[in-house]
């Protein structure tokens, strides 16, 4: 454009001199085989720029203002930790200040006191030498008699030790009464000194006796806080093992009482295996051997709930039932006579040896050496030892509840009437007396004065007896 071009006259200054800042600019754009042409007016570069510089006006006055707020923030949070570290001084001083006040008011009682005493002791000897004096005065006026006495008193209490102590006491009661005043002064100086500490950190902060009694109440508050925060967690930590051994316990109560229940079952089983009842014999047991005692009733505990109790009382019920059944299996006549044996006639019917005719055999033949040693199969008591018919030298034995055992045909009886023996006891020698064809046993079991078969009850025992 030329610089003669009229449009110019008719411009204001101000245009014009925005013309020569930003004159018209044409950018011309080429992409191939296409061009385009991008103008750029002298206004629309004007408003552009003063955008650009209000942006950046704009931009430093605010980074201006945040540093200058940092600046700020950082000065007074260096005051804060100054007051809070000047805070701290000032306890400190005032617990020692207090601490020596406490020393100087202990010292100021116990001054007090020793000057107390001095004055008593001066006063009592002050009153012991008046006395002598008004006695001597009175002898030497109207008791010449008592002067001797009073002589007698001087020479052996010699008055000027009197006064000697006095003398003496007078000097301690001096430095006492220095002490004293030494002791009043360091507690006014300490209280001045406690009034220029407050007035030297009275710029940073305002301190009176509430604050400093409420920090520490805060203090000691914080301290069982923490006390009881530790507290806390070590009974955590202790519920947590008592947790742990209580789920052990209830492990091994589970485990007891399986095993427990394992050992009941085979007993109940094997003992089910001769015919009786298990629950009868154990009630006929309870009933002969008897209990009693005063009654206490159960405490109940707050711990006497839950599945731990309640496993260890299932666990008690069920030891004690399989108590009761090895205590039962210990009287019963399960075990065999003899350790080496064999059986020559069973239980039932058989041809008799001597008629050759049919007839009951009501219990168990065995053979073994002659004078073989009977042993008992079971516990229990003799009620018969002697000689009995057909059955030759015989023994009966009642092991109770209702149940007896018998042996016949012995050459020998070693035990004797009403003597109680146990499982292994020797009760004779295998022999052959008695309606007998031959040196044998003949072993028989009674249950409320009726047979049973004999093989029932060593068959249970081999089973009862070998688990033990």
């Amino acid at each position: 454009m030329s610089k003669f071009d009229p449009h110019d006259r008719s411009l204001s200054d101000v245009n014009r001199g925005l013309q020569k800042m930003f004159p018209e600019r044409q950018i011309i754009l080429r992409t191939e085989e296409r061009m385009r042409s991008l103008l750029l007016t002298t206004m629309g570069q004007a408003a552009a720029a003063s955008v650009f510089i209000i942006f950046g006006g704009w931009l430093l006055i605010s980074s201006g203002l945040v540093i200058s707020h940092s600046d700020r923030i950082r000065a007074k949070n260096i005051e804060v930790t100054d007051a809070r570290s000047g805070y701290e001084q000032l306890l400190a001083q005032l617990t020692v200040y207090k601490r020596r006040m406490d020393e100087i008011t202990d010292e100021l009682s116990d001054n007090n006191e020793r000057m107390v005493s001095l004055a008593d002791r001066q006063a009592s000897l002050a009153d012991v030498k008046t006395l002598k004096g008004s006695l001597a005065a009175a002898v030497r006026e109207r008791k010449p008699d008592i002067g001797g006495l009073i002589r007698n008193s001087r020479q052996r209490s010699n008055p000027d030790r009197i006064e000697v102590a006095i003398g003496r006491i007078e000097l301690e009661r001096h430095h006492v009464a220095e002490e004293r005043d030494r002791l009043h002064t360091q507690l006014s100086q300490l209280k001045s000194d406690m009034t220029d500490m407050t007035g030297v950190h009275g710029g940073m902060m305002s301190i009176d006796p509430k604050t400093l009694k409420l920090r520490e109440l805060i203090i000691e508050r914080d301290l069982a806080s923490a006390e009881r925060d530790g507290l806390i967690q070590r009974v955590d930590v202790l519920e947590n093992q008592l947790r742990d051994m209580e789920s052990t316990q209830l492990l091994l109560f589970h485990r007891f009482a399986e095993v427990a229940d394992q050992e009941i079952d085979m007993i109940e089983t094997s003992l089910s295996s001769t015919g009786l009842e298990v629950d009868d014999l154990l009630d006929a047991r309870r009933s002969e051997t008897g209990s009693g005692g005063p009654f206490v009733p159960l405490e109940s505990f707050p711990g006497d709930e839950g599945p731990l109790y309640d496993s260890l009382v299932a666990l008690n019920l069920q030891v004690e039932r399989l108590t009761e059944l090895q205590n039962l299996t210990a009287i019963l006549p399960i075990k065999e006579p003899f350790k080496k044996y064999r059986i020559t006639s069973g239980f039932g019917v058989r041809k008799d040896p001597f008629t050759g005719s049919h007839a009951r055999h009501l219990g168990l033949d065995f053979g073994a050496p002659y004078k073989s040693p009977v042993l008992s199969p079971g516990e229990g008591k003799v009620i018969y030892a002697g000689w009995r018919g057909r059955y030759g030298r015989f023994v009966e034995v009642d092991h109770g509840m209702g149940l007896t055992s018998r042996y016949g045909h012995m050459a020998k009886i070693s035990v004797e009437k009403g003597e109680y023996i146990s499982r292994g006891t020797e009760i004779g020698l295998l022999g052959g007396s008695g309606r007998s064809t031959g040196p044998h046993l003949h072993f028989e079991v009674l249950y409320e004065g009726k047979q049973i078969n004999p093989m029932k009850f060593i068959r249970a025992g081999s089973d009862v007896l070998e688990q033990n």
